[in-house]
Order: C-alpha cells, then structure tokens, then sequence
C-alpha cells in the first residue's frame, strides 16, 4: 500500500468528544481597600459597585446591552473570569460524580449541590444534561473546517481533513490525557445516553464537513461526493477516538499510545487518499 503523505502539523486542539473536566482556575486576588474597608480603584479612590454577579449563568454583559452593558463594560475582566470559574466548578462536580456513579444515576440537582450552586444556574449554563460531558460546539468543528480551507494548492479535502484527524487524536497518547481519556471512556461507555449524542455530535461534524465540501466544489443538491468524503474522515475519526479509549482503559498511555494512533493513523489516511479498490479483494 502506497504511505500516505506526511502530515503531522500539531492541531490547536485536541478531540472535543473526549474533554479534559477543567479544574476551575484559582480566585483572583482580594482588591485593594480603602481605610473604609471598600474596594479600591486604581487611582485610590472607592471601587463602584460590581454589576450583577454573572455566576448564576447569565452570559456577561456585552457593550451594546444598554445599561447592562456599560456597567458590564467597567469590570469585563473580572465578570467574564467569575463566570468561568462557576462553569468550570459545575463541570468538575460532575465529572467527579459521573465518575463516582455514572452518567445516568446523577441528577443535575446533585451536580449543583456539590458544585454550590442552584440547579437553575446549572441549566443556564448548560441546557442539556449531556452537555456537561460533550460540548455544544466543539472547537474542534471549526479546526476540522479551517484545515481543509487553508489547505494548500494541489491537496486535497481527504488529505487535508484526514491529516488534522489524524494529528488531533494522536494528542490524546500525551502521558497527562490519559486520566481524562480514560474516565471519559468509562462514562460515555456506561451511558446509552451518552453513546447516542456522541453519534449525533459526528453527525453534526460530518454534515459541517460535506456542506463545505458540497460548497467547495458547487456540487448539485443530492450528488453523493461531498457527503461520502466527509463520512469517510468522521469514520477515522470515530475509529481513532475508539482505539484510544480502548488501548488507555487497557493500561497503554505515553509514546506507546501516540505511535500506534499514529501508525493506525496514517494506514486510515492512505486508504482514505488511495481508495479502496484494492482493499480486502476476495481470494
């Protein structure tokens, strides 16, 4: 079999189907008061009052908002950090009890009380349930689709798309994944729930996919290329993303993991560049 052409551009970002939890960066630091005991502003003098605690979900203020948002407008950065925090602190409680539990037996009222907060903030947050564990949008649909158009003159779209697949799940053999990977693997495994959105997350990237594809190349309505090549990359991709929960719940981790995502890899790609006339012929 022909080897497939070098591609090995590290991606910005790792497989979004399989997320790290985050673990909710430290509080920033206590202001500088006044001798009243207020906040201080840079220039000394008292600190207006902070604009609506954003921790309950609401998304921060933008400019624009009216007065929401010129109060919003004075403290962007602290606000914006607050949120984070919370969204972080919810998303680690319920990695730490699907973990304990499973996905299925841990109620989003549960989740709250270990996070501390109220199940109304959980669902601002995050709407579904399986979004604690699958991100709504994950990064990596628009990495997948800046890499096939950025690509070069002459490449093609399975060549570059199969390349950024290939490179992104090969990440996930870094020695500091495999933790993740693996409680990950446990929880979407014990889940049925869990099994049927990650299949619809593939669905939404390979329709992402070929309707680029479909644009690229002014396919007619209903011509099938488009949609095989992007059902042929999302293919590798769900193979990959397989294996590697596979090989990390079997105990491989490291560059023992990496090579063989990347040599199982590269034999995907060849055969996605290389067609598959000459696979499995019967003898």
């Amino acid at each position: 079999m022909p080897a497939a052409p070098a591609a090995d551009p590290a991606p910005a970002v790792p497989s979004p189907l399989i997320r790290a939890f985050p673990t909710a960066p430290p509080p920033p630091p206590a202001p500088a008061r006044t001798a009243s005991g207020d906040p201080a502003r840079a220039d000394g003098a008292p600190a207006a009052a902070d604009p609506a605690d954003p921790a309950d979900g609401a998304a921060p203020a933008r400019e624009g908002d009216g007065d929401a948002g010129r109060r919003g407008a004075r403290t962007p950065g602290r606000r914006e950090q607050r949120y984070q925090e919370t969204r972080a602190r919810i998303v680690d409680a319920a990695a730490e009890l699907f973990a304990e539990r499973g996905f299925d037996a841990v109620s989003v009222v549960e989740v709250a009380k270990r996070a501390g907060v109220v199940e109304k903030t959980v669902f601002n947050h995050f709407p579904m349930k399986e979004g604690l564990v699958f991100d709504a949008d994950p990064p990596m649909r628009e990495a997948l689709l800046d890499a096939v158009r950025s690509r070069p003159s002459g490449e093609s779209v399975s060549a570059a798309a199969g390349s950024f697949v290939v490179a992104a799940v090969g990440l996930l053999g870094a020695p500091e994944a495999a933790e993740g990977v693996a409680r990950m693997a446990r929880v979407i495994r014990g889940s049925r729930t869990l099994q049927v959105r990650e299949r619809e997350i593939l669905g939404e990237l390979t329709d992402a996919l070929a309707g680029l594809i479909a644009e690229e190349t002014r396919a007619w309505p209903g011509q099938v290329e488009p949609w095989l090549a992007a059902h042929a990359v999302l293919g590798l991709y769900a193979s990959l993303l397989e294996l590697a929960r596979d090989r990390v719940l079997a105990g491989v981790s490291g560059p023992e993991l990496s090579g063989e995502l990347r040599r199982q890899g590269r034999r995907g790609l060849a055969l996605l560049q290389f067609g598959l006339a000459g696979y499995a012929k019967r003898r």
